[in-house]
């Protein structure tokens, strides 16, 4: 199972890093079309929607490998068994909240598929797949989150350290 979720993880986040490749490859086709002449239809549009799902999709890969900004000075001063038990409350609360937020997420694109609902622009696309991406990316965040806070409460795992906070605690990974 540990295997499957940090495929699934990195998954994610190769499909974020995707994202973000189309986004240049796009910014570079409408700069070369400029110089050129030639107009890329809703260029910023699609740009946009990509950026929204790699922001989205880079989410749980971020949280595994330590990459999200977390202010640690402050626990950082706790003895750890302290600093532990304040890590599992967070992890607790952000899992409730992630929940909540992935569902509705997966609600909204739900109804934008009922309504058909479609962007503005010279392009017009529904927005259930605009949304997808999003929806997808938070639910796996949401798996990741409480991947870390079950893994807290049974094994003890602390959260996993950043590069800067893995070389300010002299710790080799």
């Amino acid at each position: 199972m540990r295997k499957l979720l940090d495929w699934v993880y990195r998954m994610a986040g190769a499909a974020a890093a995707l994202c973000i490749v189309l986004v240049c490859l796009l910014i570079l086709a409408r700069v070369s079309g400029r110089l050129m002449g030639i107009v890329v239809p809703s260029s910023d549009d699609f740009a946009g929607f990509l950026l929204a799902a790699a922001s989205f999709l880079g989410l749980a890969y971020t949280f595994q490998t330590g990459g999200h900004i977390r202010v640690s000075l402050f626990i950082s001063r706790f003895n750890d068994s302290f600093a532990l038990q304040a890590e599992r409350f967070t992890l607790v609360m952000a899992s409730v909240l992630i929940g909540y937020l992935s569902w509705q997420l997966v609600y909204l694109v739900w109804e934008s598929k009922i309504y058909e609902e479609l962007s503005s622009g010279y392009i017009p696309v529904p927005l259930w797949i605009v949304q997808l991406p999003m929806a997808v990316g938070m639910c796996v965040f949401c798996l990741s989150i409480w991947d870390q806070t079950v893994q807290s409460f049974i094994k003890g795992k602390r959260l996993p350290l950043s590069e800067d906070e893995q070389l300010a605690a002299g710790v080799d990974e």
